[in-house]
Formats: C-alpha cells, sequence, structure tokens
C-alpha cells in the first residue's frame, strides 16, 4: 500500500546523491538539476569588450569613450573604456577602463575631461579622466567628483549644452527633466520639472549657440521648447499633433551654417520620416522628408550642413546634404542587428555602434 503522507511520498531517494553543486556544471549524469547546473556555473566577470556596444561619445581632442555592457542572463552589468584612436580597441591598449555593476546607459564628455555616465540604476556620476597634476606619468585615470540619485527613473536621454559644455541636461523614463552644472568640481541640479511631458520623452536636443534653450519631444506627437534661465520650469509647445498620427523618436538641432541656422529642430518619427521645426514658428511644420519606409528614426545627428539619420527595424544609415531637398549622398542598410549610438569623428565620418556588427566606420 503506499503511503499516505506527502513527505514521504515525495522525498528523494536514497540512492539519489548528486555531487556538490560546485562540481554539477557541465555533469549529464544528474540532468534534471538545471537549476543547481546554472546556479554553479559562475558568471564570467573578468574585464572585456562586452556583447552589447550601448554608448561612444569623443571629446575636443578625439579621446574616445566607449560604453559595453553585458545583457544576457539574470545579472546585467557593464564596463566603460577609454581610447585615444578606434582603430583597434581591445582591454589591453585601453587608456582607462571601469567595471560597474550596473549597465551603463549613456555616455558623453561634458568638458575635454569630464566625462558623464548615466547607469541603469538611475544614476548619474561625472568622472574625470585626465589629470597630469593628480598622476604625470599616467595622465589617463578615473577619478568620480560627483553622483547623483536626482531622477527616479533610469536616464534614457543625456545631452552637453555645447555653448556651455560644464552645463548638460538628462530627461528620465518618467517624464522628469533635470538640468546639471559641474563647473563646481561636483554635480549640482539647477533646474528641474517633475513631469516634462504627458507621453514618454524620447528626444532632447540643444543648441550649439545658445545656452539658455533645449527641445523635448515625446511619443505623443508632442515638441516643447524650454528657457532654463527662467526660475522655475518654463516650456512652449512648439508642436502638438492633434490628429494622434506622429510618434516623435529623437531630435536634433540644426547648426548655424544650416539655410536658416540655429533656428531650426529636426525631429525623426517611428514612420521613418524628418520633420524640421521653426522655433520662432511654433505649431507649424516647416519640412517633412522620407527617409526610411519599413524603419524608425533611432537617432539624428548634424555635422555642419549634413545630417545623419539613423534607423532600427532594420538598422541603417543615411546621411544627407541640408539643402530644401535634403539630398541623400551615403546610404547604408543593415548596419548592426540594433544601431545603438554614433558620433561625428571628424567632417566626414561618421561612426555607429550597436550589436551584432558591433562598430562601423561611414565614409562621405
Amino acid at each position: 500500500m503506499f503511503p499516505q503522507r506527502s513527505s514521504v511520498t515525495y522525498r528523494t531517494p536514497t540512492s539519489h546523491q548528486p555531487p556538490p553543486a560546485i562540481e554539477l556544471a557541465n555533469n549529464v549524469d544528474y540532468p534534471n538539476l538545471n537549476v543547481a547546473d546554472m546556479n554553479a556555473r559562475l558568471e564570467n566577470l573578468s574585464p572585456r569588450l562586452l556583447d552589447c556596444f550601448d554608448s561612444i561619445t569623443m571629446n575636443e581632442q578625439q579621446h574616445f569613450a566607449l560604453a559595453t555592457n553585458h545583457r544576457e542572463g539574470s545579472q546585467w552589468w557593464g564596463m566603460l573604456f577609454g581610447y585615444n584612436q578606434t582603430d583597434h580597441m581591445t582591454v589591453d591598449n585601453a587608456d582607462f577602463k571601469l567595471q560597474c555593476d550596473s549597465t551603463v546607459n549613456i555616455l558623453r564628455y561634458a568638458d575635454n575631461n569630464i566625462l558623464l555616465v548615466a547607469l541603469g540604476d538611475t544614476r548619474l556620476q561625472a568622472w574625470s579622466t585626465y589629470s597630469t597634476v593628480r598622476n604625470p606619468e599616467t595622465p589617463y585615470c578615473l577619478f568620480l567628483i560627483g553622483e547623483s540619485d536626482a531622477h527616479k527613473a533610469p536616464i534614457n536621454q543625456l545631452s552637453v549644452i555645447k555653448s556651455q559644455p560644464q552645463h548638460a541636461v538628462t530627461t528620465c523614463l518618467d517624464n522628469a527633466l533635470n538640468v546639471w552644472d559641474i563647473s563646481g568640481a561636483d554635480l549640482c541640479s539647477t533646474y528641474r520639472a517633475r513631469c516634462a511631458h504627458n507621453s514618454k520623452i524620447t528626444g532632447l536636443a540643444t543648441s550649439a549657440t545658445a545656452a539658455s534653450q533645449l527641445v523635448t519631444c515625446d511619443r505623443g506627437g508632442c515638441a516643447r521648447l524650454w528657457d532654463i534661465r527662467a526660475s522655475s520650469p518654463t516650456s512652449m509647445c512648439l508642436y502638438d499633433d492633434k490628429t494622434h498620427l506622429l510618434s516623435f523618436t529623437c531630435a536634433a538641432w540644426a547648426a548655424p551654417t544650416e539655410l536658416q541656422g540655429d533656428n531650426y529642430v529636426h525631429l525623426g518619427d517611428y514612420d521613418g520620416n524628418v520633420h524640421t521645426l521653426d522655433i520662432r514658428v511654433p505649431r507649424k511644420l516647416q519640412q517633412t522628408i522620407s527617409y526610411f519606409d519599413e524603419a524608425h528614426v533611432s537617432q539624428l545627428l548634424v555635422n555642419g550642413s549634413h545630417l545623419a539619420v539613423m534607423s532600427n527595424l532594420p538598422a541603417g544609415v543615411k546621411i544627407a546634404k541640408v539643402t530644401e531637398a535634403h539630398d541623400v549622398i551615403y546610404t547604408n542598410e543593415n548596419t548592426h542587428d540594433r544601431l545603438t549610438d554614433a558620433i561625428w569623428r571628424d567632417d566626414h565620418t561618421l561612426l555607429t555602434i550597436g550589436h551584432g556588427r558591433k562598430m562601423a566606420t561611414h565614409k562621405i
């Protein structure tokens, strides 16, 4: 007769005597202990260029900082590296490197020697990357000069104010907006809007000449122009799609060398189009150019009179000469499995990074 107590029915047989958990890795004699087997596999945390290239930035001396992340399994973490060239990047020839216990989402150089790091756990850090005073023999070294948890959600946009490189702007997934000042050798929030948009903020752009203005856009087809000189959060509706047909994905402020100077703002959308707004004429689209038929515009980068338009699903790159018709002079399709970031290395070279093909060079 079968025993009636479940503790007896479901107890481990005496013949089942597996080895210690540390020895279960790759052990095929006990195939039903999958969880214990996976727990016994030690995570490889050695410094290395991880599979996901997520962010890249460059300062005026053409020093590069690259963020790579491990995004598989239950433990996500990241590493950032510094290089003075991009032709041959390895762990050994990095000028500096930092291993983080969370993902490194966005990197931006705020000044020649100050690197802003947005981590996946909502923190924003400011690192000094170069100092001949601190270490004359090896001036490339990381030194943390500021850290803040001002955002309650992960940072999804980070932009440095070009005319004042010691000031930066961040937005996060709960639609808060912060302006940061690092001129005092620390991270100081000088301006904050708790609810900048009603829909998810997807784009942030700053002017190359005006230090007091910035533009944000959201998934609901709304773009706002902010004046950060005001003591309280102040913005003007630059455009609002009442038809609910537009959904903005990214933003870029036109260069002063373009036809209308720095009065134009370019906005990408989910339909593969790039829209142009004039900050002097709100609530009116000046121009709409179709770049991709099946992909959405993921990033816009301005370099003088050239505009780089990048897409995802599928990933692609197009570079246009900004005229009244936006003449496309370069096209590259299926660049990455997923394109994550890009920089202009010089007037004729664009670098893109992503998942899959980790780094690609585009010359015009």
